[in-house]
């Protein structure tokens, strides 16, 4: 009867554990409307994990550390306390991912923040006492907890072992039936860390996203369970294009401020003079701007590759032929000088090129000059670096962050109050955001004389376009990878080139077509593989396609026409939109269209590998 208490109570602290997982998991899947599968996933790992913790603890307690056991009880329970605090940061950090960029944060992430602890408490005016608690004393207390639940997970762990030699092998002598266990529990220990390790498990568990993988294991799919159709393009088409080629051999600039909505500009009409360095080049006639253009995703990863690469979210994969590729393969320096950590950023950097393929790379995790990786300035600390100009073109990667919710913002640049940090109403959040946009201005001038005084800027063609649009308050949200609405895929694209070269279409764009363009504009063929347009055709694309996870956006435009289709794959909702009167999608006018027209809207997801209607 003792036996069974003692191990009645072990299998009580199981089930609490197992039971408070259970109620997280469901209130992350429906906090954020995440696929169902997620929970099961979720409880498979915990299981998993326990069944191996238990099974390391019958092996601690076999026969050669009997002796040793005032010791080794304690290693089980630093066990369990490590397990629950890895589970505590877990839930943490994919509550504060979801909230915040649409995706779990990674453990890298996290410790690359870590480092610039302080700054970013300042950043987000968040009270210092409350992170402490959150990152170090709860976790402490959860430990100590664990420790102080030793004897009841030793006791249960000896009755375990117990049950297993009193039914299994009784009739087998002593040295045998021990070495038996032993193999059996090595067996089945390893077979656990093959089964956790197994790239086929792995990947359905980042899919799904699943929280405990997300967070600690090296995302090997990180396309955050993007529906792919077209992931195993082969590196034969980077093989296939022509080299050594005669083209004006310019230098391409590609300036990316993250998260910048183009209705935010003054150039593009904005009420607040938030772009004036951007406005006089525009007056100037250097610089083209299309008048409406959107990313293809509402999110940094697809947005900025789709720039780079041409391609949508669904037919994207890992070798897919980049416009810096092409490049380097025509004898281009590549440079990539970034702002922003996007070398732990989902392994965004390694969709840049391998280190070999950088002439000089450097962002905000590598920075030696500033602390905050965030810092737009690290852009200066990169040009520093960069020799002048010496015949040879040259391929730059710029990334801004001062428009971001996270980007440091320097207080001299702070013209619209109130803009506090950390406070989410309208106001305060359009001003803070319209001051970061003002820095921005104010640094792309900097860049730009860097540029002319180094030799670069005069024989160049400069894009300066976003990544992704902001929500500002619309439909209650903010910051971005919410949804594909406007708001968060509008962007600017914007052009610096002589006056003298026309660009046929003007009048509408995606971060598809940025790519091609450049190309075209040099006089290279634009690879097949690519899916924009260049802007020197004078009609835009007829249908754009835009995602972000379960939401789907079909913009048709035709003559004077141009319609949004959004389709919510999760919920089976459909919405429709005249863009050229409602463009911040006020008026639902499905239920009025041509049947015949919506299904032809209807079978354009396809391109997302989507058939809900067939």
């Amino acid at each position: 009867m003792e036996d069974k208490n003692k191990l009645i109570k072990f299998l009580l602290f199981i089930f609490i554990q197992i039971i408070t997982s259970t109620v997280v998991i469901i209130l992350f899947q429906q906090t954020f409307l995440l696929k169902p599968i997620i929970i099961i996933g979720h409880l498979f790992v915990i299981c998993c994990i326990n069944l191996l913790i238990i099974v390391l603890g019958l092996l601690i307690y076999s026969r050669k550390l009997i002796s040793y056991q005032k010791t080794t009880k304690y290693i089980l329970s630093s066990l369990y306390g490590i397990f629950i605090i890895l589970l505590y940061y877990t839930y943490l950090f994919a509550f504060l991912g979801q909230s915040h960029n649409s995706r779990i944060f990674t453990y890298q992430i996290v410790l690359g923040y870590l480092k610039h602890f302080n700054i970013l408490i300042n950043t987000f005016s968040v009270n210092p006492l409350l992170v402490y608690s959150l990152l170090f004393i709860i976790p402490l207390m959860l430990f100590i907890s664990a420790i102080l639940m030793t004897k009841f997970i030793n006791q249960g762990i000896h009755i375990l072992k117990g049950f297993i030699l009193k039914h299994n092998f009784n009739n087998l002598p002593k040295n045998i039936r021990i070495n038996i266990i032993l193999f059996l529990l090595l067996l089945g220990f390893f077979s656990g860390v093959v089964l956790i390790k197994h790239n086929s498990i792995l990947s359905r568990l980042f899919r799904m996203q699943e929280p405990f993988v997300s967070f600690l294991f090296k995302n090997n799919a990180p396309f955050n369970g993007q529906i792919l159709s077209n992931k195993n393009e082969g590196i034969g088409i980077r093989n296939a294009y022509p080299k050594n080629m005669e083209f004006q051999k310019k230098n391409i600039i590609v300036i990316v401020v993250d998260a910048l909505r183009s209705d935010h500009l003054s150039l593009y009409g904005y009420k607040k003079k938030t772009s004036p360095f951007l406005d006089s080049l525009y007056s100037s006639g250097d610089l083209k701007k299309i008048e409406l253009s959107f990313s293809v995703a509402a999110e940094s990863f697809a947005g900025i590759n789709s720039i780079l690469r041409s391609k949508i979210w669904a037919n994207m994969g890992y070798n897919n032929f980049s416009l810096q590729q092409l490049l380097k393969d025509q004898g281009y320096d590549i440079n990539f000088i970034l702002s922003g950590d996007h070398t732990n950023f989902y392994g965004l950097k390694s969709f840049y090129g391998n280190n070999s393929d950088f002439n000089y790379y450097i962002d905000g995790a590598i920075t030696k000059k500033y602390l905050n990786p965030n810092d737009d300035r690290i852009i200066f600390e990169g040009l520093e670096d960069i020799g002048n100009y010496n015949n040879n073109p040259s391929f730059f990667y710029f990334h801004l962050m001062s428009a971001h919710q996270v980007g440091l913002k320097l207080d001299k640049y702070k013209k619209f109050l109130p803009a506090n940090a950390g406070e989410f109403n309208i106001e305060n959040y359009i001003n803070r955001y319209d001051n970061g946009i003002i820095q921005t201005d104010d640094y792309l001038n900097q860049i730009f004389k860097t540029l002319f005084a180094k030799g670069y800027l005069q024989n160049s063609i400069v894009v300066l376009t976003a990544d992704h649009g902001e929500a500002l308050g619309e439909r209650a949200e903010f910051a971005h990878g919410k949804n594909v609405y406007t708001d968060q895929i509008l962007i600017p694209i914007l052009i610096y080139d002589s006056d003298t070269v026309q660009y046929k279409n003007t009048k509408y764009a995606t971060s598809l077509d940025i790519a091609p363009t450049i190309v075209d504009r040099l006089g290279l063929p634009i690879p097949e593989s690519w899916s924009g347009n260049s802007l020197f055709s004078e009609n835009p694309s007829e249908f754009t396609f835009h995602q972000i996870r379960e939401d789907y956006a079909v913009i048709h435009t035709k003559e004077n026409l141009r319609f949004k289709y959004v389709y919510n794959s999760k919920k089976h909702e459909e919405e429709l939109y005249d863009l050229n009167t409602d463009l911040y999608e006020t008026k639902n006018i499905i239920d009025s269209v041509d049947i015949q027209y919506l299904n032809s809207l209807r079978n354009q997801l396809s391109q997302f590998s989507l058939n809900p209607f067939k």
